[in-house]
């Protein structure tokens, strides 16, 4: 099936900037602050959350200011090493040419956290069987360094809610 042809569309203009804006000449300091502490934790095989003061939110991995209630968070708390799915994405292995083998790149809500990180699946992992909700818990690599690269892989757990739609649809 051919694809539609690209329709741009004309807005009115309602304002104009004069000049040239040349990027490369802003300066951007990152604060690595925050992720000190964030990355001890998981070197210590814990993982970290930061609270706003404010509107409760957590975050994990930590950000700087509150996308909710822009107060900068100040309270680091526990995070169990479980969490769910909120969306996900295939990818394939470089060498791949026939993209046999989808693999699965997810974007994981740690639990008691309100925000979501990427981070992989193992490579035997059936890409079909992954699906947004899916319970997965942390597994922590071999060697810790202190880098975002602690937690190896989510690895999938069992979900009773799978169980309990088998139930139902046996009777």
């Amino acid at each position: 099936m051919p694809l539609p042809d690209y329709i741009k569309k004309q807005y009115k203009k309602t304002r104009t900037l004069h000049g040239n804006w040349y990027l490369m000449n802003y300066k951007y300091k990152f604060n690595l602050s925050r992720t000190k502490v964030f990355l001890k934790g998981l070197k210590d095989g814990v993982c970290l959350g930061l609270k706003c003061r404010s509107c409760n939110t957590v975050s994990f991995p930590p950000r700087l200011i509150c996308g909710r209630c822009l107060v900068m968070p100040d309270q680091w708390v526990r995070l169990p090493e479980t969490g769910t799915i909120a969306t996900g994405s295939a990818t394939y292995e470089a060498d791949d040419k026939n993209r046999e083998r989808p693999l699965p790149v997810i974007a994981v809500r740690q639990d008691g956290a309100d925000t979501i990180w990427l981070h992989n699946m193992p490579k035997d992992i059936d890409f079909h069987s992954v699906y947004i909700g899916m319970p997965v818990k942390a597994v922590w690599a071999k060697e810790r360094t202190g880098s975002w690269f602690d937690i190896d892989y989510y690895d999938a757990l069992e979900d009773p809610a799978v169980e309990l739609n088998k139930k139902e649809q046996e009777k």
